[in-house]
């Protein structure tokens, strides 16, 4: 039976690669969820669905949502496409796992080294550069989103970017000696969720979702 449910995980896994959101657009995946059985979804994310009024309820990024099936409309809307593509592959594809307060390094994924040149540039430059001396806009943009505080470096939160997965930001400061450092860390549970090369996906939706949190409350 473990054998069974194995290969079953694995056959519903899309072939990913490094260019993947580009030769998967979301009309791709938006076909797939239509074609998928919303209680299947349901009891395999955890995931509230109302059979009623057909959509499900997902928390992202701190926020509810409610996403129709099969026509995958999201209330209030998500500007971000990559974002919505995320959205997308967690309900296709996602193996429920509860947070066990374990985190792990990109490079601890499955093939975490192959790709781990993009997502520094894309996700841990980038978080540098954008705050690495600007520590107390980025403590007042991570607190106004509702991310957990965490007593390590000079600031560090855990952001929940859907349910029980966790997303772990922190910054150290630059000094005269030394320059501003930056780490992104993951809840070990997004092993069952994604694909290792969309952990840099996400990671940069977090940080578009700053900036526009960050550009709302100027």
């Amino acid at each position: 039976m473990e054998e069974k449910t194995e290969t079953a995980a694995q056959n519903r896994k899309p072939d990913y690669n490094r260019h993947s959101l580009q030769e998967q657009p979301i009309e791709f995946y938006t076909q797939k969820f239509r074609e998928a059985d919303p209680a299947e979804i349901a009891v395999r994310t955890h995931t509230d669905y109302n059979k009623e009024k057909h959509c499900f309820t997902l928390r992202f990024l701190g926020r509810d949502y409610s996403i129709s099936w099969p026509g995958f409309e999201i209330t209030p809307q998500i500007a971000d496409n990559s974002g919505r593509v995320l959205i997308l592959r967690y309900l296709l594809f996602a193996e429920y796992e509860a947070f066990s307060n374990h985190f792990i390094s990109f490079r601890d994924m499955p093939s975490g080294d192959l790709y781990f040149g993009p997502f520094q540039g894309r996700c841990i430059f980038r978080f540098n550069h954008k705050y690495g001396s600007r520590k107390s806009v980025f403590q007042k943009v991570l607190e106004g989103m509702g991310a957990t505080k965490v007593d390590y470096a000079d600031a560090c939160y855990d952001v929940e970017f859907l349910p029980e997965l966790y997303i772990r930001f922190i910054l150290w400061e630059g000094d005269d000696e030394f320059p501003a450092s930056s780490q992104i860390l993951f809840s070990d549970n997004f092993k069952k969720a994604f694909a290792t090369y969309d952990l840099a996906e996400a990671g940069g939706v977090c940080l578009n979702a700053f900036s526009a949190w960050e550009a709302d409350h100027a």
